[in-house]
């Protein structure tokens, strides 16, 4: 619904020709970016039946829009949704069944994409991990860069200072797995909630319900008891495993610096 608003608007630049998943769609993305700022839909990725949106949140005024402020009245309204959150704590959600026309996929049908030159390889960059604590059952939606090295495996860099760390340390001091599920092309509110500074015991989902003012409609997960928000387009389910440590990296990251190789978490797919 957003991308189609975004085109109705002339916001969004709609390219028919073939472009590479190797550096050419990054590149061509920061190009756009210096150029018009416009939200980039590539139709035809190669390698890939799928098309591949970027640069949706490109900037304060489409923010503004998604969380339903005034222009220049972004933080006063975040604050607004911060203090309304609790009240959502319960009832964030409405249980759905499970649709009937998912279709199953491998990972490596989808558009693997490089970023920069000396990227160790495929990265998801704007997927939204999903798990919840394994003692308390408190859910967390939150970003992690993750390393394409297989339809099976894929490695994340958690950051000691995420609330996913923490839940993957409390699973790990049992010997357990963490089942988590990564989320590609979420509604806007579940995008925006999964970047919100929240305390240990809220949920995000309760945040992205208090954007929307309605429960986010989920049902359940294939391969574990989580909950999939239904406005989401593709879903990997998994689990990050204990213990157990391999090389991910090097990778450009935002900062415009590369992060070296490190010996980062291992999520093993069950289904996507």
């Amino acid at each position: 619904d957003l991308i189609s608003e975004l085109n109705a608007s002339g916001e969004l630049l709609c390219i028919e020709k073939e472009v590479d998943s190797l550096f050419e769609l990054a590149a061509v993305t920061k190009a756009v970016q210096h150029a018009s700022n416009q939200t980039v839909l590539f139709e035809n990725v190669k390698g890939s039946e799928f098309p591949t949106v970027t640069n949706i949140y490109n900037s304060r005024q489409r923010l503004c829009q998604l969380v339903g402020s005034e222009p220049d009245g972004f933080c006063p309204r975040w604050n607004d949704l911060y203090e309304q959150t609790p009240s959502r704590l319960g009832s964030e959600s409405k249980t759905i069944d499970r649709p009937t026309d998912l279709a199953d996929i491998k990972i490596g049908d989808l558009p693997l994409i490089t970023y920069h030159e000396r990227d160790a390889g495929p990265y998801f960059t704007s997927a939204l991990f999903l798990a919840k604590h394994p003692e308390t059952g408190v859910e967390n939606l939150s970003f992690h860069r993750a390393m394409y090295v297989s339809d099976q495996e894929l490695r994340i860099r958690l950051g000691s200072s995420h609330d996913l760390f923490a839940f993957q340390a409390a699973a790990e001091e049992k010997g357990d797995y963490l089942d988590a599920v990564m989320l590609i092309g979420v509604e806007p509110s579940l995008f925006l909630a999964g970047g919100a500074r929240l305390p240990e015991d809220w949920s995000e989902i309760a945040f992205a319900s208090a954007i929307t003012d309605a429960p986010i409609e989920r049902y359940p997960a294939i391969s574990s008891d989580l909950l999939i928000p239904a406005p989401t387009e593709i879903v990997i389910e998994g689990r990050i495993q204990p213990v157990e440590r391999r090389a991910e990296g090097p990778f450009g990251e935002f900062m415009g610096h590369y992060v070296e190789v490190g010996d980062n978490h291992v999520f093993e797919v069950t289904h996507a």
